[in-house]
């Protein structure tokens, strides 16, 4: 039987076939061949020894969180409590992005923001290089029914920040799920952690993936690769004169080109290069 893993603990997994749930294990062959199980696999089982036969070949894999076959990521991020910031935004696209899983930004607690500019300059800034993005209140079910049409017939993973309410907003598409909402400590600057492993709740025919918080990411890329998946980067550049631009001193860069035009975000660029300094090189760049 085919099916998909929702969840695991201790060395169990619960896979979700046809509307049901069954607990299995894994056959001692994948250890030995070094091969890993994760949340978001498809895979054969045997449903009378439940023992899971062979993992089906993947779309994709994300290692934090860790999942496989992600249609859609919803990076998720509060205006407040945590305050917002874009540098993060713009780092988990570019994670997102360069595994080439397509993505949107959720805003959420909107109604707690009094001005609004910011977020509204960085919805235009994310429009130009084709990101939708979405604003998310407490008491607006229309910004919440827009969440439900986007997540149907897809496998929808939300990543962002603990505590800014990405359980909370899986509530507000389907109550029934009553997943446990954490708080924003002020103490410590953070959301308080409650979901702690990746889970996948069906929904229609869809699937929700809610995801332990974190509020720092590392790329674990070059500076090359920044250069390429860099939101809205891709798209111009293999149109810089050099062949390893990196957006910064070269001359005829493309990349600065739209920038002037107004095509790419100026406010973004000097989140790409802050980033970019805490990049390396490749090796093979001094040889």
């Amino acid at each position: 039987m085919i099916g998909k893993i929702v969840s695991t603990c201790g060395g169990v997994y619960r896979i979700y076939a046809n509307g049901v749930r069954y607990d299995v294990f894994a056959k001692g062959i994948f250890k030995y061949r070094h091969e890993h199980l994760c949340v978001g696999d498809n895979v054969d089982f045997d449903d009378e020894h439940f023992v899971i036969n062979q993992i089906l070949e993947r779309k994709n894999e994300l290692i934090r969180p860790k999942c496989a076959n992600i249609d859609l990521v919803l990076v998720t991020m509060s205006v407040v409590e945590p305050e917002l910031s874009e540098e993060l935004v713009y780092k988990f696209l570019t994670y997102v992005l360069m595994h080439n899983i397509e993505a949107k930004v959720v805003f959420t607690k909107v109604d707690a923001l009094r001005d609004c500019s910011t977020i509204e300059r960085i919805k235009s800034d994310l429009a130009k290089i084709g990101i939708e993005t979405f604003f998310v209140s407490k008491d607006d079910e229309s910004s919440k029914e827009a969440v439900r049409r986007l997540v149907k017939g897809k496998v929808v993973l939300f990543m962002g920040q603990t505590g800014v309410g990405k359980s909370s907003l899986i509530n507000a598409i389907d109550p029934a799920f009553n997943r446990k909402i954490g708080e924003y400590s002020n103490a410590l600057g953070r959301g308080k952690h409650q979901t702690k492993e990746v889970i996948l709740l069906p929904y229609e025919n869809s699937f929700l993936a809610d995801t332990p918080g974190f509020s720092s990411l590392d790329l674990m890329i070059y500076k090359e690769d920044l250069a390429q998946y860099f939101p809205g980067y891709e798209k111009y550049y293999t149109q810089c004169y050099f062949s390893n631009c990196l957006h910064q001193n070269e001359k005829q860069c493309k990349i600065k080109e739209e920038i002037e035009k107004g095509k790419l975000s100026k406010e973004a660029h000097e989140i790409y290069k802050k980033l970019l300094n805490e990049l390396e090189y490749r090796q093979e760049r001094y040889k």
